[in-house]
């Protein structure tokens, strides 16, 4: 009996680490993805597009991730079927996500595209539902309107211009960024190394979006060795790093957990505008900021003390 209960509490503990360790990994990513636009707007500065440094961003983030593999001597060989699931989700999920909200900029207000692509959650605990039955709990359903909330308090400031055509490529960015987060936690993908998985995810997105700029003549790039400088530090920190992070977050924490707590991303963009730009923060924005950090509270303490469902039995 006592044995049964030493694993009892062992299991437990291990299972609150990974959780813990996962929400970090989903932070970590969290901060990385929320400073990008300060970089990406620089780099825009230099004179490249959006689909310009969609491509760079993700071929020198393959770059980078290749190396990585290579000195770790890791396998980067797929099965069949990892292959078709990866392909969809990449393009479909990824690529199209960002294409779609970037599209999206040219007709309503950054902000309000913003706010719409994070209805992502919301598509993704529902997928999560449907074919991964995944529980939902009251505590994710208060994270999730309180980080919805949060959200288009920080990006729907100034007039609203609801534009059909901007609102439906935001909706539609949502839905399918929502289907890359489930399609990373796919059971079949999961057992993908989280380096190579991220490897291919850039390789498929810079394959995407060079087919993109290439149909749009916006062939060959015009690159300066500042607008090199800037998408590097995107493609590394931004798009590498995070892509890991964010994966091993999937991973451990789950895919609804995991967007719910992805809403930092707005609060650290905002800081890092105050930080470098100067941009003013308003109390709206301040409030939407303190709503998403109840919601990452949220999440955090009811899977802190919620009881694992993988325990030995009594």
């Amino acid at each position: 009996m006592f044995f049964k209960n030493t694993a009892f509490i062992l299991i437990r503990k291990g299972d609150k680490m990974l959780n813990l360790v996962g929400l970090v990994y989903v932070v970590l990513a969290s901060i990385a993805f929320g400073i990008m636009p300060i970089w990406v707007k620089l780099a825009y500065a230099t004179g490249l597009s959006p689909y310009e440094v969609l491509f760079l961003r993700a071929l020198l983030g393959a770059c980078f991730l290749f190396i990585i593999i290579r000195s770790k001597k890791l396998s980067i060989k797929l099965e069949p079927k990892q292959i078709k699931i990866l392909l969809f989700a990449g393009t479909i999920g990824y690529t199209v996500g960002l294409t779609t909200l970037y599209l999206a900029y040219n007709y309503v207000a950054v902000g309000v595209a913003t706010a719409l692509h994070y209805l992502f959650p919301v598509v993704v605990m529902l997928i999560a539902v449907i074919f991964y039955k995944e529980k939902l709990y009251l505590a994710k359903w208060v994270a999730l309107l309180l980080s919805l909330l949060g959200v288009y308090l920080m990006t729907a400031v100034g007039p609203i211009n609801l534009n059909p055509t901007g609102v439906l490529l935001s909706i539609a960015s949502a839905c399918t960024f929502a289907i890359y987060v489930t399609g990373v936690a796919h059971p079949v993908i999961k057992a993908i190394d989280s380096l190579v998985l991220a490897f291919y995810v850039c390789l498929i997105s810079a394959t995407t979006s060079l087919v993109l700029i290439l149909v749009m003549g916006e062939w060959p790039i015009a690159l300066t060795g500042e607008g090199l400088f800037y998408v590097s530090l995107v493609a590394f920190f931004c798009t590498a790093l995070a892509l890991i992070f964010f994966i091993r977050g999937i991973h451990l924490v789950g895919p609804s957990n995991a967007s719910i707590l992805a809403t930092l991303e707005p609060i650290v963009s905002i800081v890092a505008g105050v930080l470098i730009f100067r941009e003013k923060v308003s109390l709206q924005i301040g409030l939407g900021c303190a709503l998403v950090l109840g919601a990452v509270f949220v999440l955090t303490w009811h899977d802190a003390r919620k009881t694992p469902n993988n325990l030995v039995n009594n």
